[in-house]
């Protein structure tokens, strides 16, 4: 899939988590959502927070019908959340003048351990020929 192929996949398909897609999909628009991120934080911040907050969705569905292709739920794009409450738990508990506290820091860990499986998932080959999520996209 190419890269302007890729950006029209992921935008026709903004809310759509169910099916697979492949690599390229991915990264591709991971690309182009970093790149434009770069380009309008450089004129504003508030546009970037615009871009992202309007671009979470369609990322939050490739990433989810990613894992899909390498047949795991799709719930693992949410796992890094859990040790980011942890975190953020730990910004408001222990020493309010040390806010990298044991709490804070178990969470920070958490997240970034959880962020690389997730990363390590989505570069993975797919499965083979259909899955329980669909038919092997590169079919």
């Amino acid at each position: 899939m190419s890269f302007t192929e890729s950006i029209s996949t992921c935008f026709s398909k903004y809310v759509d988590f169910s099916g697979r897609a492949r690599r390229s999909e991915f990264w591709w628009f991971a690309l182009f959502l970093a790149i434009v991120d770069v380009a309008l934080s450089l004129v504003s911040d508030a546009l970037s927070g615009l871009w992202n907050l309007g671009t979470l969705l369609p990322y939050a569905a490739v990433a989810w019908r990613r894992l899909h292709d390498t047949d795991r739920t799709g719930l693992w794009t949410l796992v890094p959340l859990i040790p980011l409450a942890v975190m953020i738990l730990g910004m408001f508990t222990g020493d309010p003048y040390s806010p990298g506290g044991p709490l804070f820091m178990i969470g920070l860990a958490g997240v970034v351990v959880m962020s690389i499986v997730n990363i390590v998932f989505w570069a993975s080959r797919g499965t083979d020929g259909p899955n329980q999520y669909g038919e092997d996209p590169l079919a």
